[in-house]
């Protein structure tokens, strides 16, 4: 196994690492202004608390205009001084036709992608495809573990793939050896990975998990009460669960949440929505997860990395009420 992976996949199992999403900036019409994305992120590092062992910056190279997310952060990143630096990995999302937002796996999607990338960062800590190229996806892993080998990128992530393909990759040739991280979504609302085996199987191979989408697409932020508070636009109007009766029977989770362990406690909403994600590793011991909230604004930033944690009892609680509560309407499920 290459050295960079070891001390990658090593550097994400710490429970003192942080995750940081990007996609907000840039992913968006118009997108952020840059001095407003530059003052949100010198306030990420205002805030993260001093015993931080990294902050990973996740990245998509078709966060919008090609590549303008790599470039907000790396413009960022050029400004801090030598021991920010340190603090900061960065994992990219690539391997798309990004004019299509469809995988290409193929040996030359994937070096076209690589390269695009490279040409703004320079060296990449993880790369990942964005989503699996099932025809290609040989390919796809053969190339990059060239630039791995070649030390242009540290390690390779894993993306929104199922358990079956995670264990297809793993038992591959030797594809595990290069592969730092898987990223899944994770949420109170969307709690899949745990419930079919997925979290079990990564545990059992001492694999992290990078956690999108951990404040449930807005539903544990505070911001969506109703169908009417999503901006117009946005894909998540489309979606089921934020529709009508789908909608009211899904705000009866936030209720459960702000009755029993928001009011009256020192911490909002999404903070606890957070520690929950980061929670999970209590229970799959040999893995850590890493919650990768955004925020555009430097008062989203402050709220959602001013750590806040659960005691067991609490994680209990909710966990046993979870048991009986079912989320209207899937992840990608359409109104």
């Amino acid at each position: 196994m290459p050295g960079s992976v070891i001390q990658i996949r090593n550097a994400l199992l710490n429970k003192k690492t942080l995750g940081y999403g990007l996609m907000s900036f840039t992913w968006r019409d118009p997108p952020v202004p840059f001095e407003q994305a530059a003052n949100t992120m010198r306030e990420l590092l205002k805030t993260v608390p001093s015993d931080t062992h990294k902050i990973l910056f996740n990245l998509g190279e078709f966060y919008g205009e090609p590549f303008l997310n790599l470039k907000y952060a790396k413009n960022f990143i050029d400004t801090l001084d030598a021991t920010e630096k340190k603090k900061i990995m960065v994992s990219v999302k690539g391997g798309m036709n990004n004019a299509t937002i469809t995988p290409n796996g193929t040996r030359e999607g994937i070096t076209n992608s690589v390269e695009g990338c490279l040409n703004v960062l320079g060296y990449i800590d993880i790369f990942e495809c964005a989503r699996l190229d099932t025809k290609h996806w040989e390919e796809s892993f053969d190339t990059l573990i060239e630039y791995v080998d070649a030390g242009k990128i540290g390690a390779l992530s894993l993306s929104e793939v199922t358990k079956e393909q995670i264990e297809m990759i793993f038992n591959k040739k030797n594809y595990k050896d290069y592969i730092a991280s898987v990223e899944l979504e994770l949420s109170l609302f969307s709690k899949q990975i745990i419930d079919n085996g997925t979290c079990d199987y990564l545990n059992e191979n001492g694999i992290p998990i990078v956690c999108y989408s951990p404040l449930g697409r807005g539903l544990l932020t505070n911001q969506i009460k109703s169908a009417k508070d999503i901006p117009k636009g946005d894909f998540r109007a489309m979606l089921k669960r934020f529709q009508g009766d789908a909608m009211a029977h899904n705000m009866i989770l936030v209720k459960f949440l702000e009755e029993n362990f928001i009011e009256g406690k020192d911490r909002t909403l999404p903070q606890l929505a957070l520690a929950w994600v980061r929670k999970n590793s209590s229970t799959f011991k040999n893995i850590n997860f890493i919650p990768i909230p955004s925020g555009t604004t430097p008062e989203r930033v402050r709220e959602n990395f001013t750590i806040k944690d659960l005691t067991d009892e609490e994680y209990e609680k909710i966990n046993d009420f979870l048991k009986s509560f079912k989320t209207s309407g899937d992840r990608y499920e359409m109104a």
